[in-house]
């Protein structure tokens, strides 16, 4: 089996906050002070691969780590695990906050590559907080998405992936290829790398894949314009009692509100 996991992280929130500034291409540009780290779930996703691993000597971790501030710390730090491969993922032109463009030049880019098994990704990869980007990635691959996965196992030669869902916990035994994104759990808490792998990890070179499109650019920055403000009018009405005494309350508006019509 191949893993092949996507990982972007996010700015590091014990520092201040860096400059950043919008250029005339509508993109952003950042500091050269900035700092960034793995985010939460980069980190549950990174460690479902390699316990995976730990348990199947088939199985390969391959690992593309977005570009930019601080890339080469955050290489580093992912490479002391020792996954299979660590290789930076530069996307041009890097239009995070549009998901479709996005998702299109990722998608491009691994259909040059071997087909990966399963693919992991931090559920807010960009670190847009919105977890889109997983969702269309998928759908561009043509593959089953499993998201807020929590935790991975084995059963028998069959990959079983878990989530919470309210008070029942749901499974998926994966029968074809898979993208799921993760979110953290006290299961999937990122390990300590060996000393000596961080060290080795220092003296490391790291190559670089570029994920563009030849299909138009993504949408600018300067081109969004901030949400129209819509005021809403009407009345509000608190349903109270019981499923039952609230059920009956909602049909007897409704046929008032068809009454009056």
């Amino acid at each position: 089996m191949r893993i092949l996991l996507l990982l972007a992280g996010v700015t590091d929130i014990r520092f201040p906050l860096h400059a950043l500034a919008i250029n005339e291409q509508g993109l952003i540009e950042e500091g050269d002070k900035a700092r960034r780290i793995l985010s939460p779930f980069d980190e549950a996703a990174l460690e479902i691969a390699l316990k995976l691993r730990d348990t199947r000597d088939n199985v390969q971790v391959d690992v593309l780590l977005l570009g930019g501030t601080n890339n080469e710390a955050l290489l580093r730090t992912v490479a002391a695990l020792r996954p299979d491969s660590v290789r930076r993922l530069d996307l041009q032109p890097a239009c995070l906050w549009d998901a479709q463009f996005t998702a299109r030049q990722i998608a491009d880019l691994l259909a040059a590559e071997a087909t990966p098994d399963l693919l992991l990704i931090g559920r807010e990869f960009g670190d847009l907080d919105e977890g889109s980007i997983a969702v269309m990635l998928a759908q561009r691959l043509g593959y089953s998405l499993f998201a807020l996965t929590q935790h991975a196992v084995w059963q028998g030669d069959t990959l079983c992936l878990l989530r919470e869902r309210g008070t029942s916990e749901e499974s998926l035994r994966a029968s074809g290829p898979l993208l799921a994104s993760v979110t953290n759990d006290r299961r999937n808490k990122l390990r300590h790398p060996l000393m000596k792998n961080v060290f080795e990890a220092k003296r490391m070179t790291f190559a670089a894949v570029t994920a563009s499109t030849g299909g138009g650019t993504g949408l600018p920055l300067i081109s969004l314009e901030a949400e129209r403000v819509v005021e809403r009018g009407g009345t509000c009405q608190l349903l109270e009692g019981g499923i039952a005494l609230q059920a009956e309350a909602l049909v007897a508006y409704l046929k008032d509100q068809r009454t009056q019509a």
